[in-house]
């Protein structure tokens, strides 16, 4: 980006003009009037006599073109000649005229004070107006820099869709809407579909597990997919160490016994502990047979097997809404500790129900797509606990200050005066149950 060139302006031309241009500029308009002066009127060369200071044209156009001080310059070469000339008794009268004197020069003065006030204002805005140029080229070169590496970014994420955040967002979207109890062929078909999109399976299975041994039938399969031994070693192994096996750490450990026709075996375990099916892969691309792609499918299939067991292990006298959270807390919990995933939790213990209806509405639109929102079944009027999975420390306190940000603009008040606001981050060793027993027994 090129920067303006201030010397083109007629209005800085001066600024940057030579000293010396100045001074012959200005002594040279100055005697070239005085020569005209003689040649037209030899009687009265700087027309003193006249009713109007007719000198002061040039003092005038010498305080516009370069300023005050060339302006004095150019007057005080007319008074000069004006004395230099009555002495000679070359002018009309005995003495110099001071009204004409004065004009002559306060007109001159006037116009070059003005013309250096303005020059000094326009100064200014080229000065900002250059600082402003030279940031907008700073901002546009580090725009094209971002621009080429999301354009990088996206080319690297071309036909991936990785995000955990959005894999578990559409999970729970479709595997809530199936019909049916358990592990069956409309929620393996299902698992499927999802393990395709995100870990682009090409050939695989998916199997039932039940009292930790494998069906000898899929339920579900995609690809070229050849019924397996349910001895499969790789399969076995997963079986018993409840956990993911890839023929990557298998393949070091068994060289000489690794007979098995699979790349990997991802078990479905829930957050207890328990297998509810084993998903059999046969075929994969290259590009997505990776740790950080495996880690992905590991979790996902822990989320799949906590939905389908949500049903059945958890006392159906609970509210639907702590039922599902106590269910994703414990997955929150598993995956802090299996793959060192954070997570956050907010409690609000309100004074006032109503204070709480309104908070609790606010929270409802502010609500985020993994964010499971229940009240407690001990105080569900006053108390309300927020689960954010995948929510780190310096997230969960933005969560809290937009939250009280928009408080504070619809109602005028303060969250902190309407609840007192406890915030925990979950690992593998949080204790919650010990966590919400001790806010229960806080006062509020």
């Amino acid at each position: 980006m090129k920067t303006p060139d201030v010397s083109s302006d007629p209005a800085l031309a001066s600024k940057q003009s030579p000293i010396w241009l100045k001074w012959f500029e200005t002594i040279a308009i100055t005697v070239l009037f005085i020569a005209l002066g003689f040649w037209n009127r030899p009687d009265d060369p700087l027309f003193v006599s006249d009713v109007f200071p007719w000198p002061a044209l040039v003092t005038l156009l010498a305080g516009l073109r370069y300023g005050f001080f060339m302006a004095l310059v150019s007057s005080t070469v007319i008074l000069a000649t004006a004395g230099l000339l009555l002495r000679a008794e070359l002018l009309p009268g005995d003495q110099l005229p001071y009204v004409w004197g004065l004009g002559v020069m306060a007109i001159g003065l006037l116009a070059g004070e003005f013309r250096d006030y303005w020059d000094r204002r326009i100064e200014k805005l080229v000065a900002a107006n250059q600082y402003r140029h030279t940031r907008l080229e700073e901002f546009t070169r580090n725009f094209y820099l971002l621009k080429v590496s999301h354009d990088r970014l996206e080319q690297q994420l071309a036909g991936s869709s990785s995000s955990l955040r959005e894999a578990l967002r559409r999970l729970y979207s479709e595997i809530s809407h199936a019909q049916g109890s358990g592990l069956n062929r409309e929620t393996s078909e299902l698992i499927m579909r999802l393990m395709v999109r995100y870990g682009q399976l090409q050939i695989a299975a998916i199997y039932a597990v039940e009292e930790g041994q494998l069906a000898e039938t899929p339920l579900t399969s995609i690809g070229n997919f050849q019924p397996i031994e349910t001895d499969d070693p790789l399969l076995t192994h997963a079986l018993q160490e409840q956990t993911l096996v890839s023929v990557h750490t298998e393949y070091r450990d068994n060289r000489n016994e690794l007979k098995t026709k699979l790349l990997l075996a991802l078990p479905l375990i829930d957050s207890t502990g328990i297998i509810i099916g084993m998903i059999a892969v046969e075929a994969m691309p290259f590009f997505s047979f990776q740790p950080k792609t495996l880690r992905l499918l590991a979790i996902l299939a822990g989320h799949m097997a906590d939905m389908i067991q949500e049903q059945t292990k958890v006392q159906q006298q609970s509210a639907p809404e702590w039922r599902q959270f106590k269910f994703q807390l414990a997955r929150v919990i598993s995956d802090a500790q299996n793959h060192a995933l954070p997570g956050s939790l907010v409690h609000l213990s309100f004074k006032e129900a109503a204070d709480a209806v309104r908070v609790i509405e606010r929270m409802q639109q502010m609500r985020r797509g993994l964010d499971v929102i229940a009240y407690p079944p001990d105080a569900s009027e006053t108390q309300v606990a927020i689960l954010m999975p995948l929510t780190d420390e310096l997230g969960c306190a933005a969560y809290v200050q937009r939250l009280a940000d928009d408080i504070r603009q619809q109602t005028g008040q303060s969250l902190e005066a309407l609840a007192h606001i406890r915030q925990q981050q979950i690992s593998g060793t949080t204790d919650i149950a010990q966590w919400f027993e001790r806010i229960r027994k806080e006062p509020a």
